[in-house]
Order: C-alpha cells, then structure tokens, then sequence
C-alpha cells in the first residue's frame, strides 16, 4: 500500500539514481553495511520473533530483509516511489528463491519529512492499537532535511518498550566536510619513511548541504544531497519528543580493510570512525 507521493525536492535524486543504488547494494550490501552497519544493528536492535517493526528509508531493503530472517514483520518504507519498487521487486526474488517467508514485509511510500505523509500512514493503518516494537532508520537521517516530524511519530508509533535505533554518516568525522590529510615523515630510530592520517576539521556547528559522491553513471542527474547536523541538534528532537538514549556506538573499519593502492581511502583512517549509531527508547517508569 502506497500512502503518500511526496514532492520533497530533496528525494528527486534519490528517484533518479534508484537503480543504481539497488545494483550498487545488490542483496548483502556493500562493506560499510557488512562490516559496520549490521553489526551495530543486530548489537542495539536484537530483534526477536514476532516483533512487529518499521523500517524508515529502507534504500533497497537491505535492514527489512534482514529483520524479516529475524522473525519480525516488517513494514518498509521510503520516501522515494522508485526505491520503495526496486525494494519491493528485490524481496519478491528473495520470496522466490526461499530465501524469505513469503508476506513478511510490505512496502509503503513514506516521506519522513512531512507531517501530511505521517498522517496518512497512520490513518492507513486504522486506530493504533498495535504499534511497532522495533523502528529502524539505517542510514538516513543524513539525508533529510528535517527530522523534527520523524522524532514526533516515531515516538507515536513506539511500542512502551520499543526501540528507535538509527545510525547515520559520524557528524563529527563525515559530514563535517573534514578534509583529510597525508603527513610523510622519517622516522629517527628506524630511518623508515611513514605515513600519517589526520583530519583537518574547520567548521562544525554550521555546514551547509553537500552533494554526496555520485553513486551512479548517469551525469545527467545529481547526487543526492547530505545534511550535516551537530550532535545536540541531532539528538535534541527525539528529547524534546521524549525519548531517551540508552546506547552509543561508533563504528570504523579494522586495519583488515585498508586499501594501500588508495592511500586517500577514508576507511585508511582508522582512527576516525566513520558511521554513528545509537537507540531511544521510552523512560523508565518510576511506578
């Protein structure tokens, strides 16, 4: 069921490039969701059987799937038509090859950006007597303009004792638009050349949108913008909402991962982490 079509200017590229990033993710991901993002997520999430979860900017469906094979149902969604259909299109091949049981997910438009796309998919669902036990949002908040509404029905939408986990590009060493930087010095005891990684970071608190690196041949249409937000303005709307956070990760690659041939590589820098994730939930009650 498709809620709502929304003409956010933001979601366009995400329209234009959704094949690409379908191909790009294929049905395991790419080496930032095998090795950082799916661990942190079956870390802070733990789905369990007969979950009932919500999956927000569900790309291709990746994390859907996942909490599919976890025994949860899983409604997915998000804010571009054509990514919620290559979504849809690649589970229905998982259905067909066993991988999955059949009906464990459905795929919804929904822009979480706008408070009118909200309300129709609460009003589709009818009254809410059964809300989500598990809300994931994985790797998306970078990508929005505003998540003021998204902090506001996801605590709607919580079960008592749910958990909203979310994980995103690190504000600090990321999005930030640190520069990185390459120092070659000899080392005094060795007399052995050696390279140094550091980051060079000039502004924080206020950064402007930024073109992410295009993920797709097509020159035609632009990449997809990323909106930078320092940590308190990140956390600050699911405060307000009144939520709490129970868990922090940061997560970066190993030395495993190294890419020597492309000495400016970021996951080279392995002292920054590259990827944020953390959980809200509600308070705990005192009674």
């Amino acid at each position: 069921m498709e809620t709502h079509h929304s003409n956010n200017p933001s979601l366009l590229p995400w329209e234009a490039h959704a094949a690409s990033w379908d191909e790009t993710m294929g049905d395991d991901g790419n080496q930032y969701f095998s090795a950082l993002e799916l661990p942190v997520l079956k870390k802070l999430v733990s789905p369990r059987p007969e979950d009932r979860a919500l999956d927000l900017a569900t790309g291709n469906g990746l994390v859907a799937r996942w909490l599919a094979q976890e025994g949860a149902s899983v409604v997915a969604t998000d804010g571009s038509k054509a990514m919620t259909e290559q979504a849809r299109i690649r589970t229905r091949d998982w259905y067909q090859r066993g991988r999955l049981p059949k009906d464990k997910i459905s795929f919804e438009v929904l822009d979480v950006t706008d408070q009118s796309s909200w309300e129709l998919f609460v009003a589709s669902h009818g009254p809410i007597t059964k809300k989500f036990d598990i809300i994931t949002m994985n790797m998306g908040i970078m990508d929005i303009h505003d998540i003021e509404p998204l902090a506001v029905y996801v605590k709607q939408l919580l079960e008592q004792n749910g958990r909203f986990v979310a994980t995103l590009l690190h504000p600090l060493f990321f999005t930030s638009g640190a520069d990185r930087q390459i120092t070659v010095r000899e080392d005094p005891t060795t007399g052995q050349r050696q390279l140094d990684r550091s980051l060079v970071l000039r502004r924080y608190l206020n950064v402007p949108p930024a073109r992410q690196l295009l993920f797709s041949d097509d020159p035609g249409s632009q990449p997809p913008l990323c909106f930078h937000r320092p940590l308190h303005e990140l956390f600050a709307p699911f405060f307000r909402a009144g939520l709490i956070m129970d868990a922090l990760e940061e997560m970066d690659f190993d030395e495993s991962f190294r890419e020597p041939m492309r000495e400016h590589a970021a996951r080279n820098y392995t002292q920054f982490p590259k990827i944020l994730a953390f959980r809200m939930r509600f308070a705990p009650s005192n009674g």
